[in-house]
């Protein structure tokens, strides 16, 4: 390998004093966010198109001064095609300039500049068909960005002075399509003589949010357009929590469906690249991968922007396993070799069902989503037990689960000390009924139950229904361990109680085989690790409604102790009519937007 390189050299200086000049591109190949002409740092990784080495660049496909948005909500309302389809590289205009790559020459001043015999000139040239179709070249002209289409010759002086280009991508990732890498060739042509040099790069994956970074917006669906005057009284719940604990961060209400579950139509993520003054990123909303799903369009139509651009998967089903409730972020970590510096996404299976997303997010390559069973639950999602927090311990983070069989204990403590006759529920029901009779579907709890602590624990399908499900949670929390390399101590359980027979109406995204399941999972008190994450040390969580002794509630009471060891300051916020006899909780109710991350 040694001595190759000075071969390497000595055919490049050949090249040179036979041709006279020598074509040579480049592009921010060691990732340090500048194009390095004089020295050669950029020469190392030049042909390299690994997630660790080679250049990178973004899919430009935010919507700046919201031209796509405006238009889907004008007119005949586009298809989930076309409505993806638009955005800031949908034609030949750069209206987003920030978001390209640097992509530069190295002059050459010797070139043919004369009026007469055959002048020197330059091209560009995209070499791979499917690239062709997905990556746009700029070139600087004054203070304009112009498209570079195949076949354009760079008169002598440019080249001569050296290449000023920009590069982005009118997609991303894509599996079975496109894998986001592209090769530029430049050739220089003087005297009858040519030279060609190339440079590869590939467009920057997708990537998903982790509880480590921080939030910059809160997002949730508003109650006065869903028809269920429940939400709206949950909004106006989560705002009094949200300034109870003087958190200023901002929320934003959906208002264009009666859909109230904020988490599972969509997923909010990133895209980035190094710049010179620092990281360049992009925020990109992923909508859910369920076609029918009306709410995801949402997403392309109010919340793209200048900085925000959007996604979808087409072809999955209105099926709660395409759900994005169903996809979580374990913060990054290194294990047995492996490294995940932006996270590694976990996503639920129903048997061998496995979510449609995931083909998509196996192509971004950088986050390799490891698959848990949520088989065992009746939505089926892994928000449901599994939640992650940042942490000051050697990991950076912790993990915590719903523990029924702790649950079951808190009760039978409670129990053996006189309280059994206790209600194990302390929310009263509402003057005007709940849910499940008022809107006239078969779903969900029938109001607050009014059996007491003893009814609940001599339920025996209860109690055998949740050892199934402790032993369900102690198989995921095990493969957790082997592929994290977390340990027990760094393990948290949060008590928890489950029941079953959870029905939904038709039509709503849940298998006609999972729905009403008298063997399969749903929270019986609010899940309070089912919560909103709003920094490293505040944590809004369902006011769990547990058996009230002493004055005190002792589910919350015991998620206190839990998150206060973990250095959270906890409140509490009322989703039972509004989400948790329907099977959510707030975490199901919101979403958040956070901060972004390197990658590279």
């Amino acid at each position: 390998m040694h001595c190759l390189l000075p071969l390497f050299h000595i055919l490049v200086l050949y090249c040179f004093i036979v041709f006279g000049f020598r074509a040579d591109i480049r592009a921010d190949s060691n990732r340090d966010g500048k194009v390095d002409l004089v020295g050669n740092t950029d020469l190392t990784h030049k042909l390299s198109t690994s997630n660790n080495a080679g250049a990178i660049f973004l899919a430009n496909i935010g919507d700046t001064d919201r031209r796509c948005s405006k238009s889907a909500l004008q007119g005949r309302p586009p298809s989930n095609e076309e409505l993806a389809a638009c955005n800031d590289a949908s034609n030949d205009l750069q209206r987003s300039p920030r978001f390209m790559a640097p992509l530069r020459t190295v002059p050459i001043p010797s070139l043919s500049r004369k009026a007469y015999g055959t002048k020197a000139y330059g091209t560009i040239a995209i070499t791979n068909a499917e690239a062709r179709k997905n990556v746009r070249i700029f070139r600087r002209e004054g203070f304009q960005w112009l498209i570079t289409p195949a076949g354009y010759r760079f008169p002598p002086s440019q080249p001569g002075k050296g290449l000023e280009l920009g590069i982005d991508g009118r997609n991303t990732r894509r599996p079975g399509e496109w894998d986001g890498r592209v090769t530029i060739q430049c050739t220089v042509h003087d005297k009858g003589k040519t030279s060609v040099d190339s440079v590869k790069l590939r467009v920057a994956p997708i990537l998903t949010h982790h509880h480590s970074e921080s939030v910059r917006q809160i997002i949730t669906t508003a109650g006065n357009n869903t028809g269920n005057f429940f939400q709206g009284r949950f909004v106006s719940a989560l705002e009094g929590a949200l300034a109870k604990m003087d958190i200023k961060i901002p929320l934003f209400q959906f208002n264009a469906s009666d859909d109230i579950w904020a988490q599972d139509f969509f997923e909010p993520g990133y895209t980035g690249m190094p710049g010179p003054d620092g990281p360049i990123a992009l925020q990109i909303m992923i909508c859910s991968a369920q076609d029918g799903r009306i709410a995801g369009r949402q997403v392309f139509e109010y919340l793209r922007g200048p900085e925000t651009g959007a996604v979808q998967h087409p072809g999955g089903a209105r099926d709660e396993i395409n759900s994005m409730g169903n996809l979580e972020t374990i913060p990054p970590y290194i294990f047995n070799g492996r490294e995940y510096p932006a996270g590694r996404i976990i996503l639920g299976t129903h048997g061998l069902k496995k979510p449609h997303i995931l083909e998509f997010l196996l192509a971004q390559e950088v986050q390799d989503p490891l698959l848990l069973d949520t088989d065992w639950l009746a939505i089926g999602h892994v928000d449901e037990f599994i939640q992650f927090l940042p942490s000051n311990n050697s990991l950076g983070w912790v993990m915590l689960f719903p523990d029924p069989q702790e649950g079951l204990n808190l009760l039978r403590r409670a129990q053996s000390a006189g309280h059994g006759s206790v209600r194990a529920f302390s929310r009263q029901n509402d003057t005007e009924g709940n849910p499940h009779d008022l809107f006239g579907v078969p779903g969900g709890l029938r109001g607050v139950p009014s059996y007491t602590i003893n009814d609940l624990l001599s339920q025996n399908h209860t109690v055998e229904a949740n050892a199934r499900f402790s032993k369900r949670i102690k198989t995921n929390i095990d493969l957790l361990k082997r592929e994290t390399g977390i340990k027990d101590t760094d393990i948290y359980a949060v008590p928890a109680v489950f029941r079953t027979s959870l029905t939904y109406p038709p039509n709503v995204g849940v298998d006609p085989k999972r729905n009403g399941s008298s063997e399969l999972a749903a929270s019986l008190y609010p899940s309070t690790i089912n919560g909103l994450v709003l920094s490293d040390t505040q944590y809004l969580a369902p006011n769990p409604w547990g058996p009230v002794i002493g004055g005190v509630d002792i589910m919350a009471d015991a998620a206190l102790k839990v998150y206060g060891r973990l250095g959270f300051n906890v409140g509490f916020v009322d989703n039972w009519n509004s989400h948790h006899t329907w099977g959510g909780e707030v975490h199901c109710a919101t979403n958040t937007v956070w901060d972004r991350s390197y990658w590279w």
